[in-house]
């Protein structure tokens, strides 16, 4: 009877130990990790663009547009009532939005415009002492941009 017990409980102890180290284990083999051009038929490769990849995102930029302007507005307020901390996560957050839009965007100087607007704005926040005078300028400024941002989004479709 002892040697039946003592057989058991090995065989579940193995068991156990079989499923804990299967479960959970996140590594994947190397080997069978390949890049997207590698998981491509042969036929399918080509040199110059991929064009699978030129694709526009499904989602709605709008919102994202909306949230953009939100940050900006959160970024004003605070930087007048002097709540830098906070500032700096808003400004933040504006080039966050600003980046999630790109993909969106065909115009590539509208582009470059958008993303030199939004870090200009949060280097100046993150410069230490805002002056709101200047940051008022860049303000504008992004709004103008962000104007035309919404005028070019809406002219294409998705």
């Amino acid at each position: 009877m002892k040697k039946y017990k003592a057989l058991i409980g090995s065989l579940t102890i193995a068991l156990a130990m079989t499923l804990v180290a299967g479960c959970g284990s996140n590594d994947k083999p190397a080997a069978t990790q390949q890049t997207p051009a590698a998981q491509q038929p042969a036929a399918q490769q080509h040199s110059g663009h991929d064009m699978s990849n030129m694709k526009m995102p499904k989602e709605d930029p709008m919102p994202m547009m909306k949230d953009m302007d939100k940050a900006l507005q959160d970024m004003v307020k605070q930087v007048k009532a002097g709540q830098t901390m906070d500032a700096q996560k808003s400004a933040a957050q504006l080039v966050s939005t600003t980046d999630k839009i790109m993909p969106h965007m065909m115009d590539d100087g509208l582009k470059n415009t958008l993303r030199k607007a939004a870090v200009d704005i949060k280097d100046s926040v993150n410069s230490g002492k805002t002056d709101p005078s200047a940051l008022e300028g860049k303000v504008k400024a992004m709004q103008e941009i962000m104007k035309q941002t919404t005028t070019h989004l809406q002219s294409m479709s998705h």
